[in-house]
């Protein structure tokens, strides 16, 4: 697999904090501070200087010191590692080093989504102690700044989504013949999570969905004791985790028996708007028209009031980050970019369905990372390749 190196993207935050006109960034999110430097300990803050060449500081406790050195060399980040022992002398710590790198005037940028008012205000008095002016008038706000630039994933981080796809289709291929009446909810999860570690995932990219029956109108519903019943459908939403990359993919089988015939129809209308989203997605496209091609062909089968969600996400180091594919948004789609398609139409006391796409956004189009067949039924899957072969 490609190393994860990082060493270009401490630069590319320094130029977009000295073009905002900010002195550095204190940077409190774990993503964030894992996407600049490698380190994935739970606990820390990152201080980013605007001034491009500066080495930035990352300060932690005693339970990371040796875990951040480690992992901050192997990934190539311009870092120094400070460690001390209690949070308070953490603070000072970082209000030091902004005191050093900035005048005491200097605007400031935060992940303000991020850290709480107790904490500012803790982080406040420790500049205060060094007179250092840390005002909530001058903050900015660098959510979006991080947002933007984790969009553009490098070669290493597509191969570790790409597996963690792979590993996904695997896993599925293994445990849906199992998918039968008389099986219930959680025993479903329970396999297919199993099957991906087995196969190689460090964890599931977030809750596996496994929703039958009139379950399947609840597009987060939590696997329950529920049997599943002929004639019924199956959503099952999961991804596969890879080195803190993410994969997602949704498939609806449908168990043969009483009613499944409006169940196939119900899902033959999502797999083909799912199928016209993803013909959609290109760069250049807004992410707005790849929403509203799934919904036009909902509207032609009249089921277009029974999309409740927009259609799509991005994803890298987070389930859910940037760019965002729903009816408002304004993103506009560029290569490097990995995004859902995931279309479905729910229907209260009746049930629901859903087929999503993971795809890359290329210079010419889109590659989908997500491959196991779309077909309602459960038949043997071909073979795929996994972490462990």
């Amino acid at each position: 697999m490609l190393p994860l190196h990082v060493d270009s993207r401490g630069p590319m935050l320094s130029a977009r904090l000295a073009a905002a006109g900010v002195g550095g960034a204190v940077v409190t999110s774990a993503v964030n501070r894992r996407w600049l430097t490698g380190f994935t300990g739970s606990a820390g803050m990152l201080v980013v200087s605007a001034e491009t060449g500066s080495s930035m500081v990352l300060v932690t406790d005693g339970r990371y010191v040796e875990q951040a050195t480690r992992e901050t060399v192997a990934a190539k980040a311009d870092v120094v590692v400070v460690e001390r022992r209690s949070q308070a002398e953490l603070r000072a710590a970082v209000a030091a080093h902004m005191a050093s790198i900035a005048g005491r005037n200097a605007r400031w940028a935060l992940e303000t989504s991020d850290i709480t008012l107790s904490e500012f205000d803790q982080l406040q008095a420790a500049c205060g102690a060094v007179d250092l002016d840390f005002d909530r008038s001058r903050i900015d706000d660098a959510s979006a700044i991080f947002s933007d630039l984790r969009r553009t994933k490098s070669p290493a981080e597509v191969e570790r989504i790409a597996l963690a796809a792979r590993i996904a289709d695997v896993a599925l291929g293994e445990i849906a013949s199992s998918i039968v009446a008389g099986v219930i909810e959680a025993e479903i999860r329970d396999v297919l999570e199993a099957a991906m570690r087995r196969h190689g995932a460090d964890d599931v990219s977030f809750a596996t969905i496994v929703a039958a029956g009139d379950n399947a109108a609840l597009p987060h519903h939590q696997p329950s004791s529920r049997e599943v019943r002929a004639g019924e459908a199956v959503v099952i939403d999961f991804g596969a985790l890879v080195e803190g990359y993410h994969s997602d993919m949704t498939r609806t089988f449908v168990v043969g028996g009483p009613g499944a015939d409006e169940m196939l129809e119900r899902h033959a209308v999502v797999r083909a708007s799912c199928e016209a989203g993803v013909a959609r997605v290109a760069p250049g496209v807004v992410a707005s028209e790849v929403d509203a091609a799934c919904r036009r062909v909902l509207a032609v089968a009249g089921l277009e009031h029974e999309l409740t969600h927009g259609v799509g996400h991005g994803v890298g180091l987070q389930i859910h980050e940037a760019p965002w594919v729903n009816a408002r948004s304004q993103d506009v789609l560029r290569p490097g970019d990995v995004v859902t398609v995931e279309p479905g139409a729910y229907r209260v006391g009746f049930g629901g369905a859903r087929v999503e796409e993971l795809l890359l956004v290329t210079d010419t189009g889109h590659l989908v990372l997500s491959n196991s067949p779309k077909e309602p039924t459960c038949p043997p899957f071909p073979p795929t390749t996994s972490r462990t072969e």
